[in-house]
């Protein structure tokens, strides 16, 4: 019986039904945005640190204590910006990995 001139079976329909990336998240995908979360919060905590140590080092010019803590988060950054690159990359790595490809 024939059902009209776009007429699809449902069993072909369901095969045929587009399946978002969000619909489904791979277990990679899962596990990376977890442990990157954590990553994420501990940097941006660090630059937050940073520059409210600079802004008081600004305001105090030559208090050791704060110069060697300026010096101390900038090594903290700087350390956690060259075992993850991807935190000041211009590219999302998430789209690296899982985007679209060309």
């Amino acid at each position: 019986m024939k059902k009209g001139i776009n007429y699809i079976p449902e069993e072909l329909e369901r095969e045929l039904t587009l399946t978002w990336f969000f619909d489904d998240l791979p277990q990679e995908y899962k596990d990376f945005r977890q442990f990157a979360r954590a990553v994420e919060r501990e940097y941006e905590e660090l630059r937050q640190l940073l520059q409210a140590a600079e802004e008081q080092l600004a305001k105090q010019p030559g208090e050791s204590e704060l110069t060697a803590r300026v010096a101390y988060l900038g090594r903290r950054l700087e350390g956690l910006e060259k075992k993850f690159p991807w935190l000041v990359s211009e590219q999302l790595l998430e789209f690296v990995l899982w985007g679209v490809p060309h």
